[in-house]
């Protein structure tokens, strides 16, 4: 009787803030774009109140796919899909307890092919989570994502760099032509001497961080998606196809500031994760 009488008292709770308290935390994002998002929502679901939380932050934006890092519970993550605005999907891998996801918002969205990973004989290099795959269509174009969560911390920079090599020859060998993005929690910077990344950063002509304005800003509070290390390190990569509908003066790459609709970062952190999301809206013709 008391878990009931709680669980009512959450919900009316939750009714009660879903419009006065979440927002998008002043990023404007255009309806009519392409809206990809990453985040690295840490070992979700953190607590009861977690799904609550998350399904405002995503209701609060106009937001079409969603790459998720960390999700720790399958039936969370489903929950989750059930609570959003809209007609949403979503697809899940795991290979260890931290498992890569995708919410798919099919109102706008066409699936072409079931999400699939590849690279899993680099196993080791891609820390047990190999790049996840998912091929969609959207205004005539079809676009691939890969959802990668490279390995953490000092001392795994060489893991991180011959990840991001194997990527690399996999795009260069299979998908030479294709509008492409890489996008998750890369965890390293982008700017750095003998970065792990170079082998991107070395090829302008090829790629591109979306992001890389963001990790160039010095104050970590109003840009970054890991402040508090303090670190930029969730990035969204993009092929020299969508270089266009990249520079388009409609399209943007923003870090998402959704901690500030929480009494402090603490609590964000306590409640939610301890990354940002980052997203990316583009103009597609």
């Amino acid at each position: 009787m008391l878990n009931k009488m709680w669980k009512i008292l959450f919900l009316l709770f939750l009714i009660s803030c879903a419009d006065d308290t979440i927002t998008n935390s002043g990023t404007e994002i255009n309806p009519e774009n392409l809206n990809i998002m990453t985040w690295n929502i840490e070992s979700f679901p953190k607590t009861n109140q977690t799904i609550g939380y998350v399904t405002q932050i995503i209701n609060s934006l106009d937001v079409d796919i969603i790459a998720l890092q960390e999700i720790t519970n399958q039936s969370s993550l489903i929950e989750l899909a059930n609570s959003l605005n809209g007609n949403w999907d979503y697809s899940f891998y795991s290979n260890d307890s931290w498992g890569l996801a995708y919410l798919i918002n099919t109102d706008n969205i066409s699936v072409t092919q079931n999400p699939y990973s590849i690279l899993q004989q680099y196993d080791y290099e891609f820390a047990g989570r190999p790049p996840y795959v998912l091929e969609f269509n959207y205004n005539n174009q079809e676009i691939i994502l890969m959802n990668i969560h490279f390995k953490c911390c000092d001392g795994s920079e060489q893991r991180r760099a011959d990840a991001s090599y194997y990527l690399d020859d996999y795009i260069y060998n299979n998908l030479y032509s294709d509008n492409v993005i890489v996008l998750g929690d890369f965890n390293d910077s982008l700017i750095d001497d003998e970065n792990v990344f170079d082998v991107f950063l070395n090829k302008p002509q090829e790629y591109t961080f979306a992001d890389y304005p963001m990790a160039q800003q010095n104050n970590e509070w109003a840009y970054w998606s890991f402040p508090t290390w303090p670190s930029h390190i969730d990035h969204i990569l993009i092929s020299n196809e969508l270089f266009d509908e990249y520079q388009n003066e409609e399209s943007i790459c923003n870090t998402l500031l959704v901690d500030q609709n929480f009494s402090n970062y603490a609590s964000y952190d306590d409640n939610v994760s301890d990354h940002r999301p980052v997203i990316i809206s583009l103009k597609i013709n």
